[in-house]
């Protein structure tokens, strides 16, 4: 009986260590996916922070638009008083 137990304590070493090292494998694999997520998600971040000015430049570009135009129109009378206002007065 106690040249069995040697075998089994070394059978059972082996067996736990072999297990480590899938753990390890598979542990790594982890970081690398993970590090591959981060990655991801980071160009994700950038693209989308990217979109969110552009949308908002075309925004701001329309609306000027729209609203410069009747503005001026609407200034413009005033614009031409004070214009002919101090071309007359001179």
């Amino acid at each position: 009986m106690t040249t069995n137990q040697p075998d089994a304590q070394n059978n059972f070493e082996t067996t736990v260590l072999s297990e480590l090292r899938q753990i390890n494998q598979r542990l790594d694999q982890l970081e690398s996916n993970l590090e591959k997520v981060e990655y991801k998600f980071d160009t994700y971040q950038k693209a989308s922070d990217s979109m969110v000015r552009l949308a908002t430049t075309i925004i701001v570009a329309a609306a000027t638009v729209a609203v410069l135009p009747s503005a001026l129109s609407a200034i413009s009378p005033l614009i031409n008083a004070l214009v002919t206002g101090v071309g007359s007065g001179s």
